[in-house]
């Protein structure tokens, strides 16, 4: 308290400028530990950030606050802290919160006005980012339960499907036509990205593991509580 999106000059430091973001969440619900996603309006951009019961855009120049949609936390509860960060993809923003609803808003079409709701999802996640190639949405929940959505539409395509047990706070990446998702127990889960779940892989660490895996030419970066781990060969 407050809650405020600033925007800093990264050669000086210098705050450029620093906006507040009011809010009526109560107890907890304030609270977010989210990153802000940049959503791409033919050529203009906002940056968009949910926290407080609210999705908030805001003018990237200015930082002024452009729309907000209420609904995150429908039943005013006071412990839906947020965690899982908003995804941004062809103008859509995907808004999740904790669980329930994870709203899906049509951003590049609001015109001058607030995004409309184009669907909403009762079993999101609650930690874990949701991660997208455009086409679906594969959504991994704390317990391990993986769902794919149609991006517009926010049909179930599959799930639940059940990865190995245990508890989920990383975020799935995509990469090379494949999604990675690492559980606590360091337990890295490999299944095809597409419409037809097939696990391809698990591999165990053998260490405690919060971390999302980082992608970057052709290799995984992976932080485990003791070690660094880098897997493949770097391809430049």
């Amino acid at each position: 308290d407050p809650s405020y999106v600033l925007r800093i000059d990264g050669a000086t430091g210098k705050t450029e400028w620093k906006v507040e973001r009011p809010t009526d969440a109560i107890h907890e619900s304030p609270d977010a530990y989210i990153t802000p996603a940049l959503v791409t309006r033919g050529n203009t951009r906002e940056i968009v950030l949910t926290g407080g019961d609210i999705v908030t855009g805001h003018d990237l120049a200015t930082g002024k606050e452009l729309w907000r949609v209420p609904g995150l936390n429908p039943q005013n509860n006071g412990a839906y802290r947020i965690v899982a960060s908003p995804v941004a993809i062809g103008g859509i923003l995907i808004a999740p919160t904790r669980v329930k609803p994870m709203l899906a808003l049509d951003v590049a079409g609001r015109g001058t006005g607030t995004p409309k709701t184009m669907w909403s999802f009762d079993q999101g996640p609650d930690v874990p980012t949701p991660a997208t190639d455009g086409k679906l949405l594969y959504v991994v929940r704390d317990n391990g339960n993986v769902f794919a959505l149609d991006l517009k539409t926010g049909a179930t395509v599959y799930g639940p499907e059940r990865l190995t047990p245990g508890t989920y706070s990383a975020s799935p990446v995509i990469a090379d036509g494949h999604i990675y998702v690492t559980n606590e127990d360091g337990v890295t889960s490999v299944y095809k990205a597409g419409p037809k779940f097939e696990l391809v892989a698990e591999n165990k660490m053998e260490d405690y593991c919060l971390s999302s895996i980082a992608v970057s030419q052709g290799q995984l970066f992976l932080r485990t509580s003791g070690q660094l781990w880098v897997i493949g060969t770097r391809t430049n």
